[in-house]
């Protein structure tokens, strides 16, 4: 599926991100049961003031909506997740000179409306897979992000997968203790009770310092990309309905320890800084305006 994903630092891409809120909200507005949602999102960052910052680069303050299907708020957790993990680096040298792998963990598709079913599921067989002796002698912690695209050839089905950034031990890629990816793909099949091999991705992340940190940081914000346009209106919000209530990035080992110690961490710093600059320059303001699908300057 076709996706954006760049800093949408200015104006112009947050017009993109925008043209795409309204998209999901015109969904959601189709159907008197979700129209309170479509309101919800056609609400999110309508008004922007735009700040200059020489020192940490240029912020906008606005009202989010913090829906789960604004792409604009998606945004917003993507960029949340990696500068959590962005700190996590920093204060846990540990984590920057571990050993670290993407994994990706699929299923057969599925109906839209047996995704729930199929998410808790899968949900059953990763528990299982964290309990494997092979996974608790290499996995030291990670976070497992769902995503879920619609089917290629078949519009009314799902395709619920994980998306996991593990921290492994040294000895995993050492001797006896390696594991391939087949080894990967037939204890994962193992744990889903599947009768097929479900596809598997595990893929080493190696570099140093800057190098590595990058890898870490595109696999946190990957699965949380925006995408380019909404799904075909049925799928989506049959989609939604069956989302409700699932848990969309779940922290695990050690990794959900150093992830609560910062939770309610914040860069003061930084805050303080910003409150400097809103009191000391005026900004730029810009009002979404929705007949010409485009931020106009105040």
């Amino acid at each position: 599926m076709n996706s954006l994903w760049n800093g949408y630092g200015n104006v112009t891409d947050r017009q993109e991100l925008k043209s795409m809120a309204n998209e999901k909200a015109d969904h959601f507005l189709s159907c008197a049961s979700t129209a309170h949602d479509g309101r919800q999102i056609r609400k999110c960052a309508t008004h922007l003031r735009v700040y200059p910052d020489a020192a940490y680069g240029t912020f906008t303050d606005t009202w989010y909506c913090k829906h789960r299907h604004c792409p604009i708020c998606q945004w917003r957790k993507a960029l949340k997740w990696r500068s959590r993990t962005h700190q996590l680096l920093d204060s846990t040298p540990e984590a920057l000179s571990g050993k670290w792998v993407s994994l990706t963990l699929t299923t057969r598709n599925c109906h839209v409306s047996d995704l729930n079913e199929t998410i808790t599921e899968m949900n059953e067989a990763f528990r299982r897979l964290r309990n494997r002796a092979f996974w608790k002698a290499n996995v030291i912690g990670g976070i497992k992000f769902l995503e879920v695209d619609q089917g290629i050839s078949d519009y009314q089905s799902a395709h619920p997968h994980f998306h996991c950034l593990i921290q492994v031990r040294p000895s995993m890629h050492q001797g006896n203790n390696y594991v391939t990816e087949e080894r990967w793909a037939a204890e994962w099949q193992d744990c889903l009770k599947a009768h097929f091999i479900p596809q598997v991705r595990a893929r080493r992340l190696t570099g140093r310092g800057d190098e590595i940190r990058n890898k870490i940081l595109k696999c946190v914000s990957y699965p949380m990309k925006p995408r380019l346009h909404a799904p075909h209106r049925g799928w989506f919000l049959s989609m939604a309905e069956q989302l409700k209530d699932t848990n969309l990035v779940q922290p695990f080992g050690q990794m959900r320890g150093w992830f609560s110690d910062l939770k309610h961490q914040e860069d003061c710093e930084l805050q303080q800084h910003r409150n400097i600059i809103r009191l000391e320059q005026i900004p730029t303001t810009f009002q979404w305006n929705s007949s010409q699908g485009s931020y106009k300057k105040d």
